[in-house]
C-alpha cells in the first residue's frame, strides 16, 4: 500500500499551495475591506453549501464584517446556476447589494463575473480539496486546491 502523499500526487496535480491560497485570500480580503470602507451599507457574509466551510472561514476571519452589504461565498461557481439563484433571492428580500465570491470560478453565462481567487474556462478540469469534493464525497478536507489528473 502506498502512503497517500503518493496517492494524492499521483492522480491530482496541485493548482496552488497552501501558503499562496492563503495571501490571495488575504488579498481578495484586503479588496473587500477597501471597497467596504467607501460605505456605510451593513456586510453580511453568508457561505454555501459544504463547500464554502473553508473558503468562508479563511476570508471571514480576514475581514472586519460590521456595518455593511450581502457577499455569498462559495467553494466553486461552476455553472452558476445555484448562486444566480441565491443572488435573486437575496435582492428579492432587499439586500442593498450582492457580490459572488469563490475560491474557484469557471467562466459561465449566469454569473459573468465574481470575486475569486482562480479564474478558469468552463472546460477546465475537475477540482477536488479545500472545500470541493471528488465524486465519491472525498478530498473536501485537503488544505489547497487541486485538479483531478485525466489518466
Amino acid at each position: 500500500m502506498r502512503p497517500d502523499s503518493y496517492w494524492i500526487k499521483k492522480i491530482m496535480k496541485e493548482v496552488i499551495s497552501q501558503v499562496n491560497l492563503q495571501t490571495q485570500i488575504g488579498k481578495l480580503a484586503l479588496a473587500i475591506k477597501k471597497y467596504e470602507a467607501r460605505t456605510d451599507t451593513p456586510i453580511v457574509f453568508v457561505g454555501i453549501l459544504n463547500g464554502a466551510f473553508m473558503f468562508f472561514s479563511d476570508l471571514v476571519k480576514k475581514v472586519d464584517i460590521k456595518d455593511k452589504h450581502v457577499y455569498l461565498v462559495d467553494d466553486i461557481i461552476d455553472s452558476g446556476n445555484t448562486m444566480k439563484y441565491l443572488i435573486d433571492i437575496f435582492k428579492e428580500r432587499g439586500a442593498t447589494d450582492v457580490t459572488p465570491v469563490a475560491a474557484v470560478y469557471k467562466e459561465n453565462l449566469v454569473i459573468p463575473d465574481a470575486l475569486c481567487i482562480l479564474e478558469y474556462p468552463q472546460d477546465s478540469p475537475w477540482f477536488v480539496g479545500y472545500g470541493m469534493d471528488n465524486e465519491d464525497g472525498t478530498c473536501r478536507n485537503l488544505k489547497t486546491i487541486f485538479e483531478l489528473n485525466k489518466e
